[in-house]
């Protein structure tokens, strides 16, 4: 079978390899689609904090069982299925507390304990699987993960207390993958606006065909005046922040309300200035986010089930012998390609 491997930064290269052997408790998935992750795009330029070249990239994947294990009871072949890639240890204090996404020693596709779904067939236990309805396309089903993402952040921020329960207006800072699932299932909760912010107007036009209630080109220099005059003079009452660029965070607090909380996605070891007084002086929330639980990837395959269609962002579909060209794609953004989501599809 054919995968693609991350040899070093920047470079990526098509191979052949034996095709996996599953174990008793395993299944072997012929993969349909599999998404590039920002994850991916950071380890592709030698930049990820712990994913490290050489691996086979690739942790969101739609496709079909061929192959199911002795001890495999609840699965057959030809069932359609996604991956909930990452594998807690079970037994740790986080673990036992319902904390599994920040496991220290979880497994997780894309790395040297589990190989990555930038390949043709792939193994996995079958404890990670969900089942996608018959009538769901594969682009659509390969969104489970990140959108199990979005699901996390919204938790994560339902835990903390708002100033006005009835009155919450929600901020989120790029519209790329990961905003734009946030903002499909902010849809569900009571948010009484939805204000999408990116200086790219083509993912801005996507954030308003998904229900934003505004949208702001994060280029204008009055920024924060105008999203005042939205919220009353007030701003968020959470913003959600997934890129890590020089200001962010200083225009994170302005953007944001007394008692707001942010919270920030991008995993990166780079430092971020940050000026703290609103951060201080409104005493705000600043918290991270990292992985899912079960639960977040549970109700992500049932919002696909739903028949919700998510082909609005997905605006590339490649071979993986032109995965290569997804890269860079999403390093580059050229204007004319409207990049959002990459999709490779191995058995193309």
């Amino acid at each position: 079978m054919k995968i693609a491997v991350v040899t070093d930064a920047m470079e990526i290269s098509i191979k052949e390899a034996s095709m996996p052997l599953i174990k008793d408790n395993e299944v072997l998935i012929k993969v349909a689609c599999s998404g590039i992750c920002g994850s991916d795009v950071a380890l592709y330029k030698g930049e990820h904090p712990f994913r490290k070249p050489p691996v086979i990239p690739g942790h969101e994947i739609s496709g079909e069982i061929m192959q199911v294990g002795k001890q495999v009871r609840d699965y057959q072949v030809g069932e359609r299925v996604v991956v909930n890639h990452t594998i807690p240890c079970g037994d740790c204090r986080y673990c036992l507390t319902g904390l599994a996404n920040v496991c220290p020693t979880k497994i997780y596709a894309g790395s040297t304990r589990m190989m990555g779904f930038f390949a043709q067939y792939v193994n996995v236990p079958a404890s990670t699987l969900f089942r996608i309805n018959s009538d769901i396309s594969n682009e659509n089903a390969a969104m489970a993960e990140p959108l199990s993402v979005g699901f996390h952040i919204i938790n994560r921020l339902k835990q903390i207390k708002q100033v006005s329960e009835c009155n919450q207006t929600l901020v989120i800072i790029g519209t790329g993958t990961i905003g734009l699932l946030s903002l499909i299932v902010a849809q569900k909760q009571e948010y009484k606006k939805i204000i999408c912010i990116d200086p790219l107007e083509h993912n801005l036009d996507v954030a308003s065909k998904f229900g934003a209630t505004n949208v702001l080109n994060a280029t204008n220099s009055n920024i924060v005046d105008i999203l005042k005059e939205l919220t009353d003079g007030y701003g968020a009452s959470s913003t959600i922040i997934t890129a890590a660029v020089p200001g962010i965070l200083t225009q994170a607090c302005a953007l944001t309300d007394i008692m707001g909380t942010m919270i920030f996605l991008p995993m990166t070891r780079a430092t971020l200035d940050i000026n703290i007084y609103d951060l201080v002086a409104k005493e705000q929330h600043l918290i991270g986010c990292r992985g899912i639980l079960k639960q977040d990837f549970a109700d992500a395959v049932d919002l696909i089930n739903s028949g919700f269609d998510f082909s609005p962002m997905i605006s590339h579909i490649l071979s993986l012998e032109h995965a290569w060209m997804g890269f860079q794609l999403m390093i580059n953004r050229p204007i004319k390609e409207k990049v959002i989501k990459i999709l490779v599809c191995p058995n193309k």
